[in-house]
């Protein structure tokens, strides 16, 4: 339903990782903003594999990996991981990542 996806697209979302990091995302795919380590960075989709999506920040090297049921965060820049086997408390509960359920 159109109120839900709204609201989806609203909320921050509190992505907690394997290796004790965590970020939140908020906005639509489209304006996706991420709070990393106390800054936000405005995202630009990118084209990705079906089942998959992929944002960037250029200006920072901030690269977002959402692949199915976990996301990872890298800095393209450096090429380091910076987060891995990040999810939602939705995802944890075995629902897929908010982000591509809106692809849908």
């Amino acid at each position: 339903d159109i109120k839900a996806q709204e609201s989806a697209l609203t909320i921050p979302h509190v992505w907690t990782c394997s290796n004790n990091e965590r970020f939140v995302t908020s906005g639509p795919a489209e304006k996706l903003i991420v709070q990393w380590r106390s800054k936000s960075y405005a995202m630009l989709k990118e084209q990705s594999l079906p089942g998959s999506m992929r944002f960037k920040n250029y200006d920072s090297g901030l690269d977002l990996v959402v692949i199915g049921p976990k996301a990872m965060l890298f800095n393209i820049k450096t090429g380091i991981r910076l987060a891995d086997e990040c999810k939602t408390v939705a995802m944890k509960e075995g629902n897929e990542a908010h982000l591509l359920a809106l692809e849908k």
